[in-house]
């Protein structure tokens, strides 16, 4: 039978390092900076949209907040 008063209890050791986040996502953009945003969308709407940016040569950012704009001057 093994004594248990001999066996030597374990530590847990010296912590780990503190991790050094490999972005930069802690902290707040800066005004007027561009973020991505992720929609899900069919792939059919998808390759319109583009298109559509593709024969306007407008980027699709642009075309987004245009769309958003005229949305909230339509619908509140």
């Amino acid at each position: 039978m093994v004594d248990i008063k001999k066996l030597k209890r374990a530590g847990k050791g010296i912590p780990p390092p503190a991790a050094v986040p490999t972005r930069n996502n802690l902290s707040k953009p800066a005004t007027g900076q561009k973020v991505p945003l992720q929609v899900k969308i069919s792939s059919e709407l998808r390759r319109e949209v583009r298109a559509y940016a593709a024969e306007h040569e407008v980027e699709l950012s642009a075309l987004f907040e245009n769309m958003w704009q005229h949305y909230r001057q339509n619908r509140g």
